[in-house]
């Protein structure tokens, strides 16, 4: 059942523009930096360090918000920042302020996982819409690589940050539309579980399995740090920024099919086995990356790293959801977030320290190729699903 159809829609047309922004920054901030005349190495100290303002919140937002038992108004107050941020930096071109005002954005940005917290909460956990979600987000994805692509081709890069503030500001128009109705959402959890939230035993109850979050580390540790400057790998190999924009934005328009069809597919049953394939094909795309010379090569291991991130996100997503409550679910997600980002931040320091000792970018990924395997490992002996 949805609790309420109009915030359902509203919360997936924002999550689509969100993510067209969101992408917009992960996809040409590199370039960006790049264009200013900024060493590769100090650009991937400074990318590492704006994920690091992404993996200190989400946990913390998300535990504040079970407290006080409010998602709307955290991801609203976001909004706003990353408008101001947004409109800034599109008249910001010193160094040092780009830095403060993109850990700045890294805070703001943070507040926007309650927005999948809520959203769980109002289809109530169905593996369906939770894939829609997933599949919505990765369409944003894909239309925030190519369309911004196509706008540097156009205006510049040095510009591309007034077309973030366009569709920022796009998205506050709707998410200031959204509801949600706490009483509601308490009232038909304890109606399906026959269970009351004021159970403190079952407000504090781990029903989590913790290879979870050791899994997203080891994942995001090998993959994360190269995406980050997957548009300047092929910015090496290949002429025109709309070519590249599709490159990076396909990988989600496949997602947005592969996110729908996982959400049907998905069982309890084969839920480990998902997560297991997806983290192994994440291996495989570093070293497709690696070897990749033209629009073509790049295109096939886009392909395969869409998969990857379909299967086992997804995967977890519903997992979480499933094995949670309104009363612990915001916790538990901003763990997953954290571990996520974690896992790109010490990434980033690591991939860092080999551009230093070697200064060569494919040199470094070498080393790379096998943190997505522990993943794989990890699940396969220390996971047990435990759906309800």
């Amino acid at each position: 059942m949805i609790l309420s159809k109009k915030s359902v829609i509203l919360t997936l047309i924002s999550v689509l523009i969100a993510s067209i922004s969101g992408m917009g920054v992960f996809a040409y901030f590199p370039r960006y930096l790049l264009n200013l005349n900024i060493n590769i190495i100090l650009i991937q100290l400074i990318l590492t360090f704006f994920m690091f303002t992404t993996l200190v919140f989400p946990p913390l937002l998300g535990k504040f918000s079970d407290n006080i038992q409010r998602r709307s108004i955290f991801f609203k107050i976001g909004a706003i920042g990353v408008n101001i941020t947004f409109f800034i930096l599109s008249f910001t071109f010193n160094l040092i302020f780009i830095i403060i005002l993109l850990l700045i954005y890294g805070f703001f940005g943070a507040f926007a996982t309650l927005k999948f917290v809520l959203f769980s909460e109002l289809v109530e956990s169905d593996n369906r819409f939770i894939a829609y979600y997933a599949a919505i987000t990765a369409l944003g994805w894909f239309l925030g690589a190519f369309l911004c692509g196509i706008y540097v081709d156009i205006f510049g890069i040095e510009y591309f940050f007034r077309f973030l503030l366009i569709i920022s500001l796009i998205n506050t128009s709707v998410i200031i539309f959204i509801k949600e109705n706490r009483s509601l959402i308490i009232q038909r959890y304890e109606n399906q579980n026959n269970k009351s939230l004021n159970n403190s035993n079952l407000i504090e109850q781990e029903e989590i399995s913790r290879s979870i979050y050791p899994s997203l580390f080891f994942r995001n540790l090998g993959v994360r740090p190269i995406l980050i400057i997957l548009a300047i790998l092929m910015f090496f190999h290949l002429s025109s920024d709309t070519e590249i924009g599709f490159l990076i934005g396909v990988n989600f328009l496949i997602q947005f099919f592969l996110n729908i069809l996982i959400g049907h597919i998905i069982t309890d049953k084969n839920l480990k086995w998902i997560m297991i394939i997806g983290y192994l094909l994440s291996a495989i795309t570093i070293f497709g990356w690696i070897i990749s010379t033209n629009f073509w090569s790049f295109l096939l291991f886009q392909i395969l790293i869409s998969l990857s991130f379909s299967m086992f996100s997804t995967a977890t997503q519903i997992y979480i959801s499933q094995n949670s409550t309104p009363k612990n679910r915001g916790k538990y997600m901003g763990f997953m977030s954290t571990s996520s980002q974690l896992g790109t931040f010490a990434g980033g320091l690591m991939f860092t320290l080999l551009l230093v000792l070697y200064s060569d970018y494919y040199t470094a990924m070498w080393f790379m190729v096998a943190l997505p395997t522990v993943s794989a490992l990890i699940i396969l002996v220390k996971f047990e699903s435990q759906s309800k």
